[in-house]
């Protein structure tokens, strides 16, 4: 496997006759982070997670230069094609929602639609992403993790969600230096504000009240310019949480995404 060849590790779960709703996940997390939101939709829909390079075991990008959001755009539209994937709706949290913009403004063949939580067109600021990825390759991403889950859950989250928060907590100290860093980098060189308004299919925010990259405030805007064009969008807001809503509110999260391709809730 080269630059040209990589693919992403995946997980697949759902009828093979089903629509195809593909998951990605956040930074320094991995696939696990859907696992109850799956488990509400995998009889109805054929849902594929993918792993971004040095996440949920999967091995760190073979470049030997700053990854870019193009990279994983197309590692993500190779993976598709090698799984025989034709058409699919495409859903992410936190980097894996910059990476559905970054999808929707690319517009490749097949794709449906797309659903977006916890992030905005840039993680700003970006001067900071560098410094994180130089950080994480000399000590690992083990010394991070306090404040961001901090930043991710509410303080019920631990109790209620037990499982699925300890696997993230797990995915997260796991994950690999480089890999993280790679990602680092890609959110350091991304900044979508000027390529949003060109998203031409059917798009879904998921504002979280209390959540620092998408919430009520600033998922207007984005549903504004999005929209501007005709774009079909639409706004679900859930009220306290903050950043992982996917693992706060599965139930709320499955029925959205539902209803936003077509199956019922």
């Amino acid at each position: 496997m080269n630059a040209q060849t990589w693919t992403l590790k995946t997980t697949i779960d759902g009828p093979e006759d089903a629509p195809v709703l593909v998951l990605g996940h956040s930074l320094g997390s991995s696939h696990v982070m859907w696992d109850e939101v799956v488990a509400a939709l995998a009889d109805r829909v054929r849902v594929i997670r993918y792993d971004l390079p040095g996440h949920g075991g999967s091995a760190p990008a073979p470049l030997d230069r700053p990854m870019t959001m193009a990279d994983v755009t197309a590692a993500l539209t190779r993976t598709l094609a090698d799984l025989g994937v034709e058409r699919y709706h495409l859903a992410g949290l936190s980097f894996g929602g910059l990476t559905t913009l970054a999808m929707g403004t690319a517009a490749p063949a097949g794709l449906e639609s797309i659903a977006v939580f916890g992030s905005g067109p840039v993680t700003a600021p970006l001067e900071q992403w560098p410094e994180r990825a130089a950080l994480v390759r000399e000590q690992g991403a083990e010394g991070l993790i306090e404040a961001t889950f901090e930043r991710w859950f509410t303080k019920d989250a631990r109790t209620e969600h037990a499982d699925v928060w300890q696997r993230v907590r797990d995915a997260f100290a796991g994950c690999d230096r480089e890999g993280y860093a790679q990602a680092c980098e890609v959110l350091g060189s991304t900044d979508l504000s000027d390529d949003v308004a060109a998203i031409a299919v059917p798009t879904l925010l998921v504002a979280a009240e209390n959540d620092g990259a998408l919430n009520y405030d600033t998922a207007e805007p984005l549903a504004r310019t999005i929209g501007a064009g005709a774009t079909p969008v639409e706004v679900v807001r859930l009220a306290d949480v903050k950043h992982m809503s996917a693992v706060e509110r599965p139930r709320e999260v499955a029925v959205a995404l539902a209803r936003h391709i077509g199956v019922d809730a």
